[in-house]
């Protein structure tokens, strides 16, 4: 009897362990997706591009780029405030955190380097960053000319008609025609290369160097080719007086004109049909036509 009662007591110990253990386990598993649901919310830390259109939850990204004209800027998804960035090569690009808590990169010279964000608990991400050529380019529609310092209510029409042969020439003897393009690529932030296709017949492209200077009148591209320097300025569009069979309302929204002064190539061919005094000349080339955003 002694033995049998002890074999009960060792077997109501056995169960009670085992329904011991049971309930731990129920507890335990009842309590895994509040688990899971916090763990997930921590790992939830990556950067993201912003865009017109933005995706919902927002793609990671594992590297991204800008150009060396502009600067970009980058969100924070998940991990804890406040957050710090750092630019492994900062003299290539330079990185802060905002009020909002997104990312400002400005680039400084092209190259390829790496950002690192950090967050409060020191979890970090790094990612790929590069410094690219920025791009623009000017799309020509149609080529005028205009001759200012000339009083045409003087001219009779010997006269004028003489004076239109010199505006045809001028754009005839155009280095870009209609349907032409001049792209630039900067490999600093205000020059670099430059590429004309002149849409002339069997004519090759046409490269050379360029830097560029902002006014309140307009954007000035000094384009340097074969050794020869040339002044181009972008500005918007004013109403033509060049041309009595054109306006810009004919070619449709036309955004840009590239003005060049040709006075010094062009001068004596007003001149010595009209004796007039130099001084007060001004020829210019006008390249009608559309300027995308410099990118």
């Amino acid at each position: 009897k002694e033995l049998y009662f002890c074999e009960e007591i060792k077997k109501k110990n056995i169960m009670k362990a085992k329904m011991t253990k049971l309930c731990l386990l129920f507890i335990l598993l009842c309590s895994l997706p509040v688990f899971y649901s916090c763990s997930d919310e921590a790992d939830a830390f990556y950067l993201y591009e912003y865009w017109e259109v933005m995706f919902d939850p927002e793609p990671p990204i594992s590297e991204t780029s800008l150009p060396i004209t502009g600067g970009t800027k980058l969100g924070i998804k998940g991990g804890i405030a406040p957050y710090t960035a750092e630019i492994a090569d900062g003299q290539i690009a330079t990185a802060y955190i905002d009020e909002n808590n997104d990312i400002q990169i400005s680039s400084i010279k092209l190259g390829s380097t790496s950002l690192m964000v950090k967050d409060a608990d020191g979890r970090i991400i790094k990612i790929g960053l590069k410094v690219v050529n920025g791009k623009q380019s000017f799309s020509v529609n149609s080529v005028e000319a205009r001759i200012t310092g000339i009083d045409e209510s003087l001219l009779d029409e010997q006269q004028k008609g003489k004076l239109e042969a010199v505006i045809k020439k001028i754009k005839d003897e155009a280095g870009i025609q209609a349907t032409g393009v001049i792209a630039f690529s900067y490999d600093q932030k205000s020059s670099g290369k430059v590429t004309i296709v002149t849409n002339k017949d069997n004519a090759p492209k046409i490269e050379g160097s360029f830097s560029r200077s902002t006014s309140e009148s307009g954007t000035t591209f000094q384009i340097t080719i074969n050794g020869k320097e040339y002044d181009c300025k972008f500005k918007l569009p004013e109403r033509p007086d060049t041309s009595k069979s054109i306006t810009t309302r004919d070619l449709g929204p036309i955004p840009y004109w590239l003005v060049e002064d040709v006075t010094e190539d062009y001068k004596s061919d007003v001149t010595d049909l009209f004796g007039i005094n130099a001084t007060s000349l001004k020829i210019e080339r006008i390249y009608i036509g559309s300027f995308t955003p410099l990118r």
